[in-house]
């Protein structure tokens, strides 16, 4: 772990930076451009159920790829951090609340979902810093999504993963684990890459 957990707090901090200089007109068009390539994917854009999140600040923004989806007829669930480190599931509502979260994520305030919802959904849209061409991921370390992941990839019928990143974000290679679960697919404001297998 030492080697790679290393690798990966130095990645981090240089995509971070990257993200940091990223102006709101960048962020605008990139808003507007991952909800039109999810529009034009008939397998995302058909889902029936997705697991989405509220974007950071620097982050791809997910606010219209929300919108795209709930337009679709999706029904859309976001998460809330638990002090476990694991997540709690809400209905997505843009016009409901939101609280800041002690990692800075704005989370909506809302009783949450009962029993396991990302085990009923076909679509997940993961944040990550990064991405490599076999689809492993580069979050931001605390791990809420890696444990979230590793209870739904045991399903036989495993929703789709989805990363979202800027185009640059996506790399040859990133430090990773053996029981880094890769994602399917990865949206960017450039388009959607297929990771290789």
């Amino acid at each position: 772990m030492g080697h790679t957990g290393s690798a990966k707090d130095d990645l981090r901090r240089t995509l971070l930076r990257a993200r940091r200089e990223r102006s709101e007109g960048d962020l605008a068009e990139a808003a507007t451009a991952l909800a039109a390539h999810l529009s034009g994917d008939r397998a995302l854009r058909g889902a029936r159920r997705a697991a989405a999140y509220l974007a950071m600040r620097g982050e791809p923004p997910t606010g219209a790829l929300l919108a795209e989806l709930q337009a679709a007829g999706t029904e859309v669930v976001v998460p809330v951090t638990r002090a476990d480190g694991t997540l709690d599931w809400v209905t997505h509502d843009a016009a409901a609340p939101t609280t800041r979260s002690s990692i800075g994520v704005d989370e909506p305030v809302g009783a949450p979902l009962p029993g396991s919802p990302l085990t009923e959904v076909d679509l997940v849209l993961v944040p990550a810093l990064a991405v490599d061409h076999h689809g492993r991921r580069l979050g931001r370390g605390a791990g809420y999504y890696d444990r979230a992941l590793a209870e739904v990839v045991v399903r036989p019928q495993r929703p789709t993963l989805v990363a979202v990143v800027f185009a640059e974000e996506i790399l040859p290679e990133v430090p990773h684990e053996p029981h880094d679960v890769p994602v399917d697919l990865v949206l960017t404001p450039s388009g959607i890459f297929r990771p290789e297998r």
